[in-house]
């Protein structure tokens, strides 16, 4: 009786095993569902796509993206490994880890853990404006819970070009040695020009005045005051076990930070050095993501974990649900990569109008130029404004012709500019001369003045760069005449323009219709969007007011009739063909 109750105990029926086969089935489907099928989610486990074919950009050209700055060298930091380190375990070892620092620039090595002798292989590229610079790199012990303990540090000054081969360093402490590789780089004129453009898609020029409660990305990780956390999420940072904290994504960066045990960790990743964004697991069953950085970038805020390719990399588990948050990962790294190349040619076209505007001509005669359609051109010509930014705002017959509206009031040799900004006590006029441009059909010329502010948020006064465009029609019956505005101590002033654009047609002996249209570019995304576009708006119809104003009261004062605009626009040089 007691062998029969045993045994019906110790062996499981068929009940039992039915349960447990079809629970274990359950559970292969769904690690292989999650797993590998992503939820559906298709995207597979590249970060970005490669759209180098179709952007027409290589892979070199994509990592100097994130390497160039508007800085002379490029010094290329590799570290190598270290030897005989204090050993800060009990157990008599060390888990170190390197922090590089040149300048104002920090990077974080890998952690290699129980290992007084540990080997790096890892690629660090920093930037300087001129030599000597001096490279500093401190070695620390990792702790669970406590601060991390130095283990010595070494400086090396780097004072010429060239490279040093792999020489071992003395760290500053009883014991130690690091081995360091390092390559410096004098950087073209022309790739610093460039990346001047595409690379500080963050930091405006001048003042920013953002009047907005700060969020956790300036309270937490003091980012500038215009940058938002579009997404946030509920995850762990894995290093020696998972530190549960949480996610923020922006436009510029991911950040997550931690406090475990009092242990603050904070980590800023830049999209820019970012190079995959993986799916991955955490103990088998936790799906996680691990976010690999592009080689020579390094860890931000937190030693990172190595990879055997030399580069770095981040992992993030416990996620509410890791695919929603990969997927979100995976939009924000490819509207950073549209926006930075949008940057990119909207710097190229601001510095092509400025180079063509800015050329000083002779003091002859003006001739604008004929053009037979006033259409947009193919080819070589480049848009001066741009159409999708401008709404009209003004429509109305005005008392000149459109030959007349030039000669008159648009011509090197009239005053009526210099009229004009004194009535708005504008200051430091200074004014270039129209001239011709390769690049354009018509004739440019470029204008700086000091103008006074009227927003609460901005200064008394702001410097201003306008560019200016003419072209009229081979008929002498149209005149269009762009503009596009500069302002550079405004808040968020590199980021926007005003693009304006009047467009007179001669329909009688001394008239013509005049149709105004103007509207804020903006180059790169800035907050407050909305309001500087109505702002700007509203501010350039009152300038139309004032404008029109005294171009009435200039036409008068310089003519005195009807008939003597007509002589006057006939004693006026004749249009040059293109």
């Amino acid at each position: 009786m007691i062998d029969v109750a045993l045994l019906d105990f110790l062996v499981p029926s068929w009940w039992e095993i039915e349960v447990t086969v079809a629970a274990s089935v359950f559970v292969i489907f769904a690690y292989w569902f999650f797993a590998y099928r992503g939820g559906g989610d298709g995207d597979g486990d590249r970060l970005v796509p490669d759209n180098s074919a179709a952007s027409g950009i290589s892979i070199d050209d994509k990592a100097k993206i994130g390497d160039s700055t508007n800085s002379a060298y490029l010094i290329k930091v590799e570290l190598l490994a270290a030897k005989n380190l204090i050993g800060a375990n009990l157990n008599g070892t060390s888990d170190p880890y390197a922090i590089i620092t040149c300048g104002t620039e920090k990077r974080f090595s890998s952690m290699v853990p129980g290992s007084r002798n540990p080997m790096w292989g890892e690629e660090f590229n920093f930037s300087a404006d001129h030599l000597p610079v001096q490279i500093n790199v401190t070695i620390y012990d990792w702790d669970i819970i406590w601060k991390s303990t130095v283990l010595g540090s070494a400086t090396v000054s780097v004072e010429n070009e060239g490279q040093t081969g792999a020489v071992w360093y003395a760290l500053d402490s009883t014991s130690g040695q690091v081995c360091l590789h390092i390559k410096t780089l004098k950087l073209p004129g022309n790739s610093r020009a460039l990346s001047t453009g595409a690379n500080h898609c963050r930091i405006p020029q001048g003042p920013t005045v953002v009047h907005q409660k700060p969020g956790p990305l300036q309270t937490i990780f003091d980012l500038p005051p215009y940058e938002v956390a579009d997404h946030s999420y509920s995850c762990a940072l894995e290093r020696s076990f998972l530190y549960h904290g949480r996610m923020y994504v922006s436009a510029w960066h991911i950040c997550f930070h931690s406090n475990v045990f009092s242990k603050q960790m904070k980590v800023i990743i830049p999209f820019q050095d970012i190079d995959e964004i993986r799916r991955s697991q955490h103990a088998f069953i936790n799906p996680a993501i691990t976010i690999i950085l592009r080689m020579g970038a390094g860890g931000h805020g937190v030693p990172p974990l190595g990879s055997p390719d030399g580069r770095v990399r981040y992992k993030f588990a416990s996620f509410w649900n890791r695919n929603h948050a990969l997927r979100a990962l995976l939009r924000a790294a490819t509207s950073f990569r549209e926006m930075l190349e949008a940057e990119k040619k909207e710097w190229v076209e601001s510095a092509l109008r400025a180079h063509s505007s800015s050329v000083k001509g002779d003091r002859s005669p003006v001739n604008i130029p004929e053009d037979e359609d006033i259409a947009p051109k193919t080819g070589k010509l480049q848009a001066f404004i741009k159409d999708a930014a401008i709404a009209s705002i003004y429509n109305d017959v005005f008392p000149c012709t459109a030959e007349q509206f030039f000669n008159l009031l648009l011509s090197d040799d009239s005053n009526y500019i210099n009229e004009y900004r004194s009535s708005r006590k504008d200051t430091n006029l200074v004014m270039g001369q129209w001239h011709p441009a390769d690049e354009y059909d018509g004739q440019v010329r470029e204008i700086t003045f000091r103008t006074l502010c009227t927003s609460p948020m901005c200064p008394p006064d702001t410097a201003m760069t306008e560019y200016q465009h003419a072209v009229l029609s081979s008929d002498k019956k149209k005149l269009v005449f762009e503009t596009v505005q500069q302002a550079h101590d405004v808040p968020f002033g590199s980021c926007f323009e005003i693009h304006c654009r009047w467009t007179l047609e001669t329909n009688s002996e001394n008239s013509c219709t005049m149709d105004i249209k103007v509207g804020a570019h903006f180059k790169k995304w800035c907050v407050m969007q909305s309001k500087i576009r109505s702002g700007a708006i509203n501010e350039y119809k009152k300038e139309v007011e004032m404008m029109l104003e005294v171009a009435r009261s200039y036409i008068r004062s310089n003519t005195g009739g009807g008939s003597e605009i007509n002589n006057n626009s006939n004693s006026s040089p004749s249009p040059l063909p293109l």
